[in-house]
């Protein structure tokens, strides 16, 4: 993990002021190991739970096959592309590490009547790679919110549980959340300064390993 740490923070000391789309750019460069952006992680299982919006996609490329079932692999493309044409039917993280780029990856669900089918690690995924940017000051309650959203979003998928999982938040200039950092990712995470703008890094080693018991801003109880 510390190699993959130290990697991300060398990108980020390379791009001021900060740009999505550079650092996409340049967190593949000078790395044995592989990033992909917007990494499929799970893809709707049967034709009875799409819209009518994501029938006519899969339908239109050939991808439901007998008994309404999709496909249980695919190449990576085909669903970052579907990704980009309609939504609800594919589920995506930031980027994801691996040690080996395949052009094809393997989705099962838990069950049969599961809404998602759900990637399935190859051998090869490290980390994934959650990236929130924030242009103005947002309250660390909602930063809070967001990135548990990012968390349950991957612990629901099996094989990412079992691997690393990085937040990279971009914040402006001196903005301080580092008390989400440090009850999210205690002792695992770092401050990058930069003149337009302040970048946290928090890891674990393991999803399934971080604590999300407890809040930074435990939610309103509704009055009765």
């Amino acid at each position: 993990m510390q190699e993959i740490i130290a990697h991300l923070e060398k990108v980020l000391h390379c791009i001021v002021p900060f740009e999505k789309e550079t650092f996409t750019e340049r967190i593949d460069i000078d790395s044995h190991l592989h990033w992909r952006v917007n990494f499929p992680v799970a893809v709707v299982h049967h034709r009875s739970r799409m819209d009518e919006r994501c029938r006519e996609v899969f339908e239109a490329k050939e991808l439901i096959g007998t008994g309404g079932l999709t496909p249980e692999t695919y190449a990576f493309e085909t669903l970052r592309t579907i990704a980009s044409e309609v939504s609800g039917c594919v589920k995506q993280v930031s980027y994801l590490c691996l040690g080996k780029e395949e052009e094809v990856y393997r989705y099962l669900p838990k069950r049969d009547g599961d809404k998602w089918k759900k990637v399935v690690d190859n051998g090869t995924f490290k980390a994934v790679i959650e990236l929130s940017v924030y242009d103005k000051e947002v309250s660390v309650c909602e930063i809070e919110l967001q990135l548990r959203n990012l968390m349950r979003s991957s612990k629901e998928i099996p094989s990412l549980k079992e691997i690393g999982f990085v937040w990279i938040a971009v914040v402006p200039k001196g903005y301080d959340i580092s008390i989400i950092t440090e009850h999210y990712f205690p002792g695992n995470w770092l401050k990058v300064d930069e003149e337009t703008h302040t970048a946290y890094i928090g890891w674990s080693e393991k999803l399934g390993e971080i604590n999300m018991r407890h809040f930074v801003c435990p939610p309103q109880k509704e009055a009765k």
